[in-house]
């Protein structure tokens, strides 16, 4: 789990792309108001908290993340 919330954050970090066993990213209480493409390709991600953020949560990739089992909070 990477635990990154009420950092004021504008975007997603890159470097998280580089995890692809990471199941859990906490984005809570942040400024994130886009989201990466590579999101959807992290294969074990189970869970992505977004809440209270600037987020869309009729999102595309959102709804591909949560098609394929992931739990995503806006």
């Amino acid at each position: 789990m990477v635990d990154l919330r009420e950092n004021s954050l504008t975007d997603v970090p890159k470097p998280l792309a580089g995890l692809p066993r990471l199941r859990q990213i906490d984005l809570r209480s942040n400024r994130i108001g886009h989201m990466p493409d590579w999101l959807a390709r992290m294969p074990s991600l189970e869970k992505l908290d977004l809440r209270w953020n600037e987020i869309d949560p009729s999102l595309p990739l959102l709804s591909r993340l949560e098609q394929r089992g992931c739990v995503v909070l806006t």
